[in-house]
């Protein structure tokens, strides 16, 4: 029985395999490629710091019943692909697996439970920051922090014992019994910059810096802030969303995001789960238009149709 799997081989998923793998945690690497996983597993994974390289052995297949039972499944997976990576990952769980997603944007915890339904699931963010140098090579930009909680018929025991592993792999972890608060303050960062950084070819830094740039991400704040409320999502008093923003882009002012990165490999980003499913998920009283907006304009520049956003049912 594996502890913990991490599910998808990008740069989150490596990353953590690796800082779990090189702690002594017991965790496994879940790929749906045989030929890749084959390869990770022969040379390892590859962890940059700077210019430091340090060489981590991770157990890596593209099995996922050679793993079960897990305790533990970790979606490491662009939003768009959650339900198909856990229909894969689905032959390693039993009725004690708790699934588990940190990733970007809304939408992940409803796919998990259209897979494994009445599971338990835990939901959270990670501000840890990375990027593959090339497969299995991961550039370490920052470890940052995790929050989770259950999100389901997951327990406040679930929450704390999944935080276990992760602080043995010396990382900052904070367990909640309500991680919405923090999955939607991310979002408000996410749905802000990212797009905005993405159409307009710049660096984080440089969105504070240009101001028709400023207030088009500081009014998506405000947007996406609004929708978590009409939602009954309790951002805290002295949350200010453009104050966040703010905030990040100056941390991360030379960080080209993870939408820009995708734009110019042509690849598909995750847009519909961020300012698609915050335009989604807009009332009367609080509408999104500029989600809206900047959902269609990543679409046409990823060359998708944008007339297909459904609101959702209240």
């Amino acid at each position: 029985m594996a502890r913990v799997v991490v599910v998808g081989p990008g740069a989150m998923g490596c990353l953590h395999a690796a800082l779990l793998a090189r702690a002594g945690v017991d965790v496994a690497l879940l790929d749906y490629r045989p030929d890749r996983a084959q390869r990770l597993a022969d040379k390892g994974l590859v962890l940059w710091w700077g210019e430091r390289a340090q060489r981590v052995r991770v157990a890596v297949t593209a099995d996922p019943s050679a793993l079960a039972p897990v305790r533990f499944l970790v979606l490491m997976v662009k939003a768009y692909d959650t339900e198909a990576a856990a229909q894969h990952a689905l032959p390693a769980a039993s009725d004690s697996t708790v699934w588990v997603t940190l990733q970007n944007g809304l939408g992940n915890v409803e796919a998990l439970a259209r897979v494994a339904p009445g599971s338990p699931v835990l939901a959270g963010v990670t501000t840890s920051g990375a990027n593959l140098r090339d497969e299995g090579q991961v550039n370490v930009a920052a470890l940052g922090s995790t929050v989770v909680g259950p999100a389901g018929t997951a327990s406040a025991e679930d929450a704390d014992e999944f935080g276990g592993p992760w602080r043995e792999a010396g990382l900052d972890v904070t367990v909640t019994p309500g991680p919405w608060p923090a999955i939607w303050r991310k979002l408000i960062v996410n749905a802000a910059i990212n797009p905005v950084a993405g159409l307009a070819g710049r660096p984080n830094g440089e969105i504070m810096a240009v101001p028709p740039l400023r207030r088009a991400a500081f009014g998506v704040a405000r947007e996406v802030a609004a929708v978590a409320r009409a939602e009954g999502v309790d951002l805290g008093e002295q949350a200010d969303p453009t104050a966040l923003v703010e905030q990040v882009c100056e941390l991360t002012a030379l960080n080209r995001c993870s939408m820009l990165q995708d734009l110019e490999a042509g690849r598909r980003t995750e847009i519909d789960h961020i300012n698609g499913e915050v335009a989604r998920r807009a009332r009367p009283g609080t509408p999104a238009p500029l989600c809206e907006a900047l959902t269609t304009l990543v679409r046409a520049a990823e060359g998708r149709p944008g007339d297909d956003l459904q609101p959702a049912e209240h």
